[in-house]
C-alpha cells in the first residue's frame, strides 16, 4: 500500500520535489524546500517584539502575520515564537526587533538579530523612586517656605 501512494505521489510531482530517506525499516518521501521553478526558497527578514531575553546572547522574539481565510473570508492573526542570536546581549522585553536569516547555530536558532528598530520603555521600582523624590525634594522647600511664614501665628516673645 505504501508503494503504490509512492508511485501515485511521484506521479503527480516532479523528481526534485523529494529525496528519500532511508531508514531502517523504510523509505519515505520528504518534501523539500523547492518551489515549482526548482531554486531552494529563501527565509527572508521578519520584524518581531522580544518576549524573553533570559538566555545569554538569545532572544525569543514573537513574529506576528496576516492571512486571508477563504472559507471564512476574513484575516486571520497568527503568532511564531522564533530564536534569535544577539551578539550584544542589548535586547530587551518589548523591543521591537528585526531579524535576518542565518545558518543554523544550534538546534532552534536560526536567526541573527540584525537591529533593534525600537527599544521599550522599561520601567524599575528603584529609578521610579529616586526620580519621585527628587521632584519631592525639589518642589518641597518652596512650599514649606511660603506655607511656613504665612500660616503660622507670630511668635509672643515678651
Amino acid at each position: 500500500k505504501i508503494e503504490k501512494t509512492l508511485i501515485n505521489t511521484r506521479k503527480t510531482f516532479p523528481n526534485f520535489f523529494f529525496s528519500t530517506i532511508s531508514d531502517s525499516s523504510r523509505e519515505r518521501p520528504r518534501v523539500l524546500s523547492f518551489n515549482l521553478s526548482g531554486k531552494k526558497l529563501k527565509m527572508k527578514p521578519v520584524i518581531g517584539t522580544v518576549v524573553s531575553n533570559k538566555m545569554q546572547k538569545s532572544v525569543v522574539v514573537a513574529v506576528d502575520r496576516l492571512f486571508h481565510n477563504k472559507l471564512f473570508n476574513r484575516y486571520v492573526k497568527r503568532t511564531s515564537k522564533f530564536m534569535a542570536h544577539d551578539e550584544k546581549d542589548s535586547c530587551n522585553i518589548g523591543d521591537r526587533v528585526k531579524l535576518d536569516p542565518s545558518r543554523p547555530l544550534s538546534k532552534n536558532k536560526h536567526w541573527v538579530v540584525a537591529e533593534i528598530i525600537k527599544k521599550a520603555r522599561i520601567y524599575s521600582p528603584q529609578a521610579a523612586a529616586a526620580a519621585v523624590a527628587a521632584a519631592s525634594t525639589a518642589s518641597s522647600p518652596s512650599i514649606a517656605d511660603s506655607t511656613s511664614q504665612s500660616q503660622l501665628p507670630p511668635s509672643s516673645t515678651a
